[in-house]
């Protein structure tokens, strides 16, 4: 039986550095995006992000996308 996948939802998920702490290490913080189009494209998504970058004044250390998809048998 062969199974087939349908794209249900996208999400972006941007982590950034946000300081240091007492102890001298990175502070790593993220931010989630739903509703990204599911047609959206790899380029796409790193485009968005890299103005999502420029708004908060943070370096990006990962940009991830996260896809759910609905599987079924054909």
């Amino acid at each position: 039986m062969a199974a087939i996948a349908t794209k249900l939802q996208s999400t972006l998920l941007v982590k950034y550095g946000d300081g240091v702490d007492a102890q001298g290490k990175e502070i790593i913080k993220s931010q989630r995006f739903s509703k990204v189009k599911t047609t959206a494209t790899e380029q796409n998504i790193l485009d968005v992000a890299l103005e999502i970058e420029k708004l908060l004044g943070k370096t990006l250390n990962e940009v991830i996308r996260e896809d759910q998809s609905g599987i079924t048998s054909v």
